[in-house]
């Protein structure tokens, strides 16, 4: 009998079959936040 493991995003959900698939993927996530946080940052900088 065989175990099937898989790895999920948690951010999206998606499925991979190996941990370094996953961590590549949520590499992806990663960038996208930090963008977001210093875009929020500068909108913020400017109303004051």
């Amino acid at each position: 009998m065989f175990k099937i493991i898989v790895h999920q995003c948690y951010y999206c959900e998606q499925i991979f079959d190996s941990k370094e698939a996953l961590f590549e993927h949520v590499e992806v996530h990663s960038d996208v936040e930090r963008n977001r946080e210093i875009t929020n940052r500068k909108k913020k900088a400017k109303k004051s």
